[in-house]
């Protein structure tokens, strides 16, 4: 062992031993200095190689929270034009409601057919929109006047219009006494009669929960209804098991906030929501508009309980009966206009003639679409069937009104495009969207008024998104 080790060393002096190619050897004092050449640069390397580190990740941090405050920033003015949008939206809701209230040589200026909230879109160019558009909207630029037009983003109204909800069922109904409430029951008992929903009914939901169309239709009345019996049903009590459910919950009984609360009633399963959740909601009164029903199988559901023959031949056959509900749902695009129950039931009595006849006034007479629909009905039948039902405007009276709008339905947004582009220009990231969804109600009158008097009208509904 010690002849190995003896080895070793000599080999280790020899690899390590400073060649010095025929000069003197160094003294140990410089070979002691020697060895700590190279040092200071280590170090150096060391340091800057630190140095790198906090840096890159400094970089790296500073960069997201740049990214992260541009975000916040475009997200802040992205609500504020949305919230923009609304604003100006109420102005023309509070415009349209004077239009309504006026009248020349007896006529309501909405009977006429001019409804500015159809073309709010247009309006709001004006103040959404960039110098181009401002422009070409109102004749002169932006920088001419003050508050036209928007330096960044842009705002307006989904859909290009303001809709309402005076075209649905209002559920909460069900809280307006028995008689809102029977007649609710019966519009409802209608709107799922027909025979083509029976797979609905005859199958389960999505809980396991089976039921039919009386009791679907009494789960929907009873959990809103404030009374615990069986739609008004002296000496019974509403079970419809919400408290065997694994997530327990008791029915509200009392006014719905939103429609999205419908979807805790049982039975109301996603087959059930998709179709007839679009004739629902909770909003305005208790009588639909026919001067805003679009809805096919609501319209379908009203001529079925308010024909004056309960028996006609047309009731009799759903094909039929639902071409007829498609015409009355295209008859204002033809520019019919139903400012009364008379009108709406005349039209539904001979549809042909009645758009022969605003065809002819608006020099449509000739058109594809008219001669499609005054020819004898749509597509679906047969040469020489007619389309008419008589209609008892008194029950029709009971479930209908015609007339100016009292809700109305806006989706303002506002939105920002990001600054990041990529080589060929286009944007890197999507654009940052605000949307306020709100529901305008022209009866209801602010309880919290600073200046009184004031006028009649409020939201009763906003969400933003």
């Amino acid at each position: 062992m010690p002849a190995i080790h003896s080895t070793l060393s000599a080999i280790k002096d020899c690899l390590v031993r400073e060649r010095t190619l025929g000069r003197r050897p160094p003294s140990p004092a410089r070979r002691k200095r020697n060895r700590q050449r190279g040092v200071a640069l280590f170090a150096v390397m060391i340091a800057i190689a630190i140095v790198l580190v906090f840096t890159n990740e400094f970089g790296t941090s500073t960069n997201v929270d740049l990214i992260a405050a541009a975000n916040h920033r475009d997200q802040m003015r992205a609500h504020f034009l949305a919230r923009s949008a609304l604003s100006l939206s109420e102005l023309v809701i509070r415009v349209q409601q004077r239009l309504d209230n006026t009248q020349i040589g007896g006529t309501r200026l909405s009977d006429m057919g001019i409804r500015i909230t159809d073309f709010a879109d247009q309006v709001l160019l004006a103040f959404c929109g960039n110098p181009e558009q401002v422009q070409s909207m109102v004749g002169f630029s932006s920088s001419d006047v003050k508050g036209l037009g928007v330096d960044i983003g842009t705002c307006g109204i989904v859909n290009r219009a303001i809709t309402t909800d005076d075209d649905k069922i209002n559920l909460n109904c069900a809280n307006g006494g028995k008689l809102a409430e029977d007649v609710l029951k019966s519009t409802l008992d209608a709107l799922v009669y027909f025979p083509a929903y029976d797979p609905v009914f005859e199958e389960v939901d999505a809980e396991g929960y089976r039921r039919d169309r009386a009791t679907q239709v009494a789960a929907l009345l009873d959990y809103i209804d404030i009374d615990s019996v069986h739609i008004h049903d002296i000496g019974t009590t509403e079970d419809y098991g919400y408290e065997s459910l694994k997530d327990k919950y008791k029915p509200k009984n009392n006014y719905l906030d939103t429609l999205g609360e419908i979807r805790l009633v049982r039975g109301v399963d996603d087959r059930l929501w998709t179709l007839f959740g679009p004739a629902f909601t909770v909003y305005g009164g208790c009588k639909i508009n026919l001067s805003s029903v679009s809805n096919t199988q609501l319209i379908a559901a009203i001529l079925y309980l308010t024909a004056k023959n309960p028996n006609d031949p047309m009731l009799q056959d759903p094909l039929r009966l639902f071409a007829l509900a498609g015409v009355v749902a295209q008859a204002k695009q033809f520019g019919e206009q139903f400012n009364k129950l008379s009108e709406f039931a005349d039209f539904v009595k001979d549809p042909s003639a009645s758009l022969a006849m605003v065809a002819g006034k608006g020099g449509m007479a000739g058109s594809d679409a008219t001669k499609a629909i005054t020819g004898g009905g749509l597509g679906a039948l047969t040469g020489g069937q007619k389309l008419g039902l008589e209609l008892d405007t008194t029950k029709l009276g009971q479930i209908a009104l015609a007339g100016p709008r009292r809700t109305y339905r806006v989706e303002a947004f506002g939105e920002i495009e990001r600054k990041q582009k990529s080589a060929d220009g286009s944007p890197v990231f999507p654009a940052i969207r605000a949307t306020v969804t709100g529901v305008w109600d022209t009866k209801v009158v602010p309880q919290n008024v600073r200046k009184p008097p004031v006028p009649k009208g409020a939201w009763v509904f906003l969400r933003e998104d």
